[in-house]
């Protein structure tokens, strides 16, 4: 019995690295198509949208299937828990993704990232890129440092997103209201991505400790 219980934990964690690489997938496909004008890429990210609703929604039943008939308690539950946020957090991640894919494929085949906030445009999304896949990496083999890791990424991701801001309210940009709109939105989804990463990281630390990453008790309930 035990055994037939630890096998559906290791696929709900399975399914919870499945949609983590989902939303990767998703977050590379658009940030190429918004850097290069891809629209083939952009394409292709809004491809993956039902894969990850779908992926989201048998985490969700799964996870309810195993509160349901195996009755989970301390560790167990904890993780049952704490795997229904982290499903919503990651296809969160997915969605944001597709954001930028929409931003993209609506502006071509006009220029969406003008060279004064190309730089900075690239490294969220290298930022970005670098904490899901962490979050990836750690459904293989969790670890205690990932929330700090991955909070310090977020703390570079909001001064760069703070830095296109800048740019777009300087009275030296010259490239009009509608781009500058996009692209306060696209920095949006992005800084938006960071945080849900954090969020996940945090609550994969809870998995492992049973306690918040600053070190207060969670309930089973609210990880």
């Amino acid at each position: 019995m035990r055994a037939s219980f630890d096998q559906q934990l290791r696929d709900l964690t399975g399914q919870l690295r499945a949609l983590a690489e989902l939303a990767a997938r998703a977050l590379e496909l658009s940030t190429r198509a918004l850097l290069d004008g891809d629209v083939a890429a952009a394409e292709e990210a809004l491809d993956l949208g039902e894969d990850i609703d779908t992926l989201h929604t048998e985490c969700s039943e799964r996870a309810v299937a195993i509160l349901a008939l195996q009755h989970p308690v301390a560790g167990d539950l904890r993780f049952v828990f704490s795997a229904v946020r982290m499903s919503s957090d990651l296809a969160r991640m997915g969605q944001l993704a597709l954001h930028i894919a929409r931003a993209a494929r609506r502006r071509s085949p006009g220029e969406l990232v003008p060279d004064q906030v190309r730089g900075d445009i690239t490294r969220m999304g290298e930022l970005t890129a670098t904490m899901v896949r962490a979050l990836c990496d750690a459904f293989r083999k969790p670890k205690l440092e990932l929330a700090a890791q991955i909070r310090s990424t977020d703390a570079e991701l909001d001064l760069v997103h703070a830095r296109v801001l800048g740019t777009l309210r300087d009275p030296a940009w010259t490239h009009g209201v509608t781009p500058a709109v996009d692209l306060a939105l696209v920095a949006r989804f992005y800084e938006r991505f960071g945080d849900q990463a954090v969020d996940v990281a945090e609550r994969v630390v809870f998995l492992i400790t049973g306690r918040r990453p600053d070190g207060d008790p969670a309930l089973p309930g609210r990880p």
